[in-house]
């Protein structure tokens, strides 16, 4: 790996986003630029202000269409270009939704393959290296839960029945659909929902896509019992799970997590039909990151 220390013409970002739960089923990500005929991890330069955490977000996003959380740096390596010398600094990387790749002029196929496949497959000696570096077992370990608010489903007020039986309206079936497009290519073990109608309607499409059951639990529904609540995410800790609840029970489940420590990565918001991706290590929770509503 080359450590030119000359001032830096290029500086660009990239991520090895790894999945799989076990270090024999890992799989990184690994893209085809037809530019260059060449295979490579995926990366990108800066955007004027853009730090190498977001450049790299955004970059892995637009090559291979895998929204990802950065877990931690993993390499920094320079080598010479045209213009002068190009560091690019990588980090390690989980996908936490897929929002869609269509091959294009910079990037035409994305593949996911076990660690030594893309180190055999990998047109550059850096990029074999950073492969090389990575320590897979901890990757591996890494775990999300994700928290869902349920979908638009209209006006309480203009609700003449049991409230717990109020559904999705049209938008928020729409939400339903998105979500289960964007969450199905996720590995996910469990989904729950509240029990009100609403939520379960939100998780439905995605279940029926995995083919898992929608556990429908009390501790999700409106009102909820604080020391339920806690447990409940406590257990689910190394667990990928995805959960669908209420405008009154989400900030109760996040102040629960800030208050084991967990970094949040973006103001607190909770919109119908959006997403927060909590990070776990295999020890504890980690960070919170916001994801809006799709569409």
């Amino acid at each position: 790996m080359s450590t030119n220390t000359g001032r830096l013409a290029v500086r660009a970002a990239g991520g090895v986003v790894i999945r799989g739960d076990v270090t024999s089923e890992a799989q990184i990500v690994v893209v085809h630029r037809p530019r260059y005929d060449d295979w490579s991890l995926p990366k990108g330069k800066h955007d004027p202000g853009e730090t190498d955490v977001a450049c790299a977000v955004r970059e892995v996003q637009e090559e291979t269409g895998w929204l990802c959380r950065a877990v931690e740096h993993v390499s920094t390596t320079r080598y010479p270009v045209t213009a002068g010398p190009k560091q690019v600094d990588y980090y390690l990387m989980r996908p936490i939704r897929l929002v869609g790749f269509e091959p294009n002029e910079e990037v035409d196929e994305v593949r996911w393959l076990t660690p030594d496949e893309a180190e055999e497959i990998l047109t550059y000696q850096f990029d074999r290296e950073v492969v090389a570096g990575v320590d897979v077992d901890a990757a591996v370990a890494q775990r999300e839960i994700h928290i869902v608010r349920h979908g638009a489903a209209g006006n309480r007020s203009e609700w003449e029945g049991d409230d717990r039986d109020r559904p999705l309206t049209i938008a928020g079936e729409a939400q339903a659909a998105d979500i289960a497009d964007q969450a199905s290519a996720l590995q996910l073990e469990r989904i729950l929902s509240s029990p009100f109608l609403r939520c379960v309607q939100t998780v439905q499409p995605l279940a029926d896509r995995m083919g898992l059951p929608v556990e429908k639990l009390e501790a999700l529904a409106e009102g909820p019992d604080p020391g339920a609540l806690a447990r409940l995410v406590r257990d689910l800790g190394g667990t990928r799970a995805l959960l669908c609840s209420h405008g009154d029970v989400i900030p109760m489940v996040l102040e629960h997590l800030q208050e084991q420590g967990v970094r949040f990565l973006s103001d607190i918001e909770y919109r119908k039909g959006s997403t927060w991706v909590v990070g776990h290590d295999g020890t504890s929770y980690t960070e919170g990151l916001y994801l809006p509503p799709p569409g």
